[in-house]
């Protein structure tokens, strides 16, 4: 989120900024206008099999960005119109299904036991938890902590003792308490040691066990 203080950054706009994109504030209109012209460029390329020309990791932060602040907004805004609502509920659909594209492996879903534990200068911590989702360079992983988008972080399995270094690439924070991030692995081929060739997302089911 941005600041009251800040400005919207669009040409000519004199509304205060509620969000930003690609480190740009944006107040709630050029949000909207701006993302919707990002993902119709997108899905341009896609269907003109260009896709590969963008850098896969620009594309995979414009997708997180866009649906965290849109889900955000869509959430919190006690002023949207319906027609701003669904315009916001189309962006995080569409957003949802560049990301599919993006995908460097499978997503298989998984709960797994794992440590996640930062060592940030005066302010190291670690925490039990457990993934919701894997796929061959990442997972999404329940947390407690609050983290910040690039952080770095350590991941150990606790049924075999395997350690990653990771990076946040997208966190949440859902209601009671609740928060889901998803990590990027810096430096880890196949963390969770599976065969991934020929392996579709599908809702399978794994544990620790495996």
């Amino acid at each position: 989120m941005t600041t009251e203080t800040e400005n919207c950054s669009a040409s000519g706009c004199w509304r205060v900024a509620l969000t930003s994109l690609e480190a740009h504030p944006l107040c709630r209109k050029h949000f909207i206008d701006s993302c919707e012209v990002e993902l119709e460029t997108y899905q341009r390329r896609l269907r003109e099999n260009r896709l590969g020309d963008v850098s896969p990791e620009s594309a995979r932060r414009f997708v997180n960005q866009c649906t965290q602040q849109a889900e955000y907004i869509e959430r919190s805004a006690r002023d949207l119109s319906d027609l701003d609502r669904e315009r916001l509920r189309t962006l995080v659909v569409l957003a949802a299904e560049l990301g599919r594209h993006l995908r460097r492996s499978a997503r298989i879903v998984a709960s797994i036991a794992i440590q996640v534990r930062s060592e940030k200068t005066g302010q190291s911590w670690e925490e039990k938890t457990e993934t919701r989702v894997i796929s061959r360079y990442g997972a999404l992983v329940k947390c407690q902590r609050n983290l910040e988008i690039g952080e770095s972080l350590r991941v150990s399995r606790l049924g075999n003792g395997r350690d990653a270094n990771a990076r946040v690439a997208w966190y949440q924070r859902e209601k009671h308490g609740q928060a889901k991030a998803g990590i990027e692995f810096r430096d880890c081929d196949n963390f969770w040691e599976l065969d991934w060739n020929g392996i579709v997302s599908q809702p399978r089911i794994l544990s620790s066990a495996d």
